[in-house]
């Protein structure tokens, strides 16, 4: 009875949205956008480089609009660009090849001016004569690009990166030949590659080898949980495109357009609306699958070892360590030294410049994880502040099993605080900011990727995450409750109806998320506040509740089966590499335009078709080479001396392997 009561309502929400959808009364206005100046000009570089060779400068520079009230044309501009949904009409975007700009404007206008003043001046000429609208002195040059910049000095950092590049072949090459000598002294015996060395000096030394390393992607443990787990890869990756795709817009919305209005008329669309706002639902499934695996993890550990031990802590946080940070520090390094060289063409500077200058600058709060509290609005590496939450919310959550461990009685009291938390925290936080209830596109911040929106508040702090990584933790302490008893769980009616309701209220969210946004203002400030929680969470509700169910499910269910094809265990694997590199991949194809894009819906499927594939390439290098030969020789350096040890005979020694983090 309850279930169709669910799904009349569910029915009710769809097309009352559909309704209002159709009456948006929110209209573009095509025709008095369209008299505004161009929001971005770009004189050809190409062109200005081929013509004055040596002598070549081309510059990037912003200008305020002088306030004119008795201008119907500024009285339009200025009321439209009072919209977050605009872009600021106010603001014009010039990128000029100065030597033309000389050459076109009057010669006794600007022989006695300095050259700010010239290309102002420039900009004047040709907005007065097209609007009749004058440039604010305060001119700012956002770049200048010339014939000696084009190719800087080496500095120590590219140095150093050239470096590690030297000695990353010499570790891979050396690692592989030993590797296939190995394989020969063996007679080239059936899956080589497969098994591990029996000495810790051959573990060392084939860390680097390509086809071992091959092989460890594609390798995954044959045991129950394993199998029963193997779904999680597909829900992590299908997560990581749905990344990609967004970050591509985000990247297009940032490099100018020769269309600007036909993204305003996208970003005001209910979907579009919508598309940005479940931005937010992609890491809360990343969070709610590290929660519930680390729990399993945890609960196999106790199992075999049932006396308390603060050691397995520390091991475990030293393994994460092991697995996150010599990839990221190489991305890092990557990002700071030589990315700018690989860019040629006027928006490069755009599209990196302040990426890099940040990085350079506070690096240390990437590698210290805590870049999602510090200069939030000033990141480096802008998808990088979820690594920081992860690494926070495990370490907490970890604590809060070990406390757990050691007083079970506290376990309801401890999952039951941290799932409330949340809850509560938000909707305090949202009301007494006034933090809009869904992520925006906010075009006023187009050139820092969004950075800087309200809702950040919201969506970095780990603090702000932890409902959602209890809700995937105590998912971890249900599958191992049920895991032998199976048919017991999916008789449970609770179950049942809890995902009826995180179904009902995830499309509820989503059929009115645009209408709530677009009437905020008249909404009450608590009741904002109040669906601003209830959208932040219920996707990551509904997720843990597809991921518990998958995984208590038969082993003949078809849905796991397909979630657990070999191809998307694979893709898994991959998911932590192309999260890493995935952003670098895009301010490069983005960046190398030398015009002002065409937005559109085809240059939105094109642009994220081409990162995908290089993502796919770059990530898997930066896998095989980077991530997992560094993950094993770090075990090998620091934690095989002590398992060596003929006293360290105790049974947690075979355990060891646990520690390996299923998290990525």
């Amino acid at each position: 009875m309850i279930g169709h009561f669910w799904m009349r309502m569910l029915v009710v929400v769809f097309v009352v949205a559909l309704t209002v959808v159709v009456v948006d009364c929110q209209n573009y206005d095509h025709e008095t956008v369209g008299r505004f100046p161009a929001l971005f000009e770009y004189d050809d570089f190409e062109s200005c480089r081929k013509t004055y060779r040596e002598r070549y400068v081309y510059c990037i520079v912003r200008a305020k609009i002088v306030p004119d009230d008795e201008s119907l044309l500024w009285q339009n501009m200025s009321m439209v660009s009072e919209d977050n949904f605009y872009y600021d009409h106010r603001v014009l975007e010039r990128g000029m090849c100065v030597q033309n700009c000389l050459a076109n404007a009057d010669k006794d206008t600007v022989a006695d001016l300095n050259g700010l003043n010239q290309l102002r001046t420039c900009i004047n000429q040709r907005l007065q004569k097209s609007h009749d609208l004058q440039i604010d002195p305060d001119l700012h040059i956002y770049h200048c690009y010339n014939k000696p910049n084009e190719e800087p000095p080496y500095d120590a950092l590219e140095i150093v990166f050239f470096i590690t590049i030297a000695v990353l072949t010499l570790l891979v090459c050396y690692s592989t030949w030993y590797d296939l000598s190995l394989q020969s002294a063996h007679r080239y015996t059936d899956n080589y590659f497969s098994k591990s060395h029996t000495t810790s000096q051959q573990k060392l030394l084939t860390a680097f080898s390509i086809p071992r390393n091959l092989r460890r992607i594609g390798h995954t443990a044959n045991t129950e949980i394993r199998r029963d787990l193997n779904f999680l890869e597909s829900f992590r990756f299908i997560q990581m495109y749905r990344i990609i795709s967004l970050h591509v817009v985000m990247a297009l919305v940032k490099v100018p357009k020769s269309n600007p209005e036909d993204l305003e008329l996208m970003v005001n669309q209910p979907a579009a609306i919508e598309y940005v706002a479940e931005f937010q639902n992609y890491v809360q499934t990343f969070f709610s699958i590290t929660g519930m695996l680390m729990t399993i993890n945890f609960l196999e550990h106790i199992r075999k070892n049932p006396q308390f031990n603060m050691k397995y802590f520390w091991e475990r946080i030293r393994a994460r360590m092991y697995r996150i940070v010599p990839a990221y520090l190489f991305i890092l390094l990557l990002e700071t030294s030589i990315t700018r060289r690989f860019m040629d063409g006027p928006l490069a500077e755009l599209m990196i410049g302040q990426s890099r200058a940040s990085c350079r600058q506070s690096w240390w709060k990437n590698l210290l994880f805590v870049n999602n509290y510090i200069d939030t609005d000033k990141p480096c590496l802008i998808q990088s502040w979820y690594l920081s939450a992860d690494l926070q919310l495990f370490t907490f959550a970890l604590g809060c099993l070990m406390l757990i461990w050691r007083w079970p009685f506290l376990k309801k009291y401890i999952l039951g605080i941290g799932l409330t938390w949340g809850l509560v925290v938000t909707t305090i936080v949202a009301y007494l900011g006034r933090i809009p209830p869904v992520m925006t596109e906010d075009l006023k911040l187009y050139n820092n990727y969004n950075f800087g929106h309200p809702y950040f508040q919201l969506y970095q702090p780990f603090h702000m995450n932890i409902t959602i990584y209890f809700a995937g933790m105590i998912a971890g302490f249900v599958y191992h409750r049920y895991r032998e008893s199976r048919k017991e769980f999916f008789k449970c009616q609770l179950q049942f109806n809890l995902l009826q309701v995180f179904l009902f209220l995830y499309f509820f969210t989503v059929f009115t998320g645009w209408w709530v946004v677009r009437n905020q203002s008249v909404i009450s400030p608590i009741l904002v506040a109040i669906y601003a929680t209830c959208f932040k969470h219920v996707w990551g509700f509904l997720c843990t509740m597809i991921q518990i169910r998958t995984a208590l499910a038969t082993s003949w269910s078809r849905f796991r089966n397909f979630f657990s094809h070999p191809i998307f265990i694979i893709l898994g694997k991959l998911c932590y590499s192309f999260y890493l590199i995935h952003f670098t991949v895009i301010v490069q194809v983005v960046g190398s335009a030398k015009q002002p894009i065409f937005y559109s819906m085809r240059a939105i499927f094109e642009y994220t078709f081409t990162t995908c594939i290089w993502t796919l390439i770059f990530g898997t290098l930066l896998c095989i080479l980077v991530e997992l030969p560094s993950n094993v020789a770090l075990q090998e350096l620091f934690e095989s001396r002590s398992e060596k040890k003929p006293t360290d005979t105790d049974a947690s020694t075979p355990n060891r392997k646990i520690h390996k983090d299923p998290s990525h």
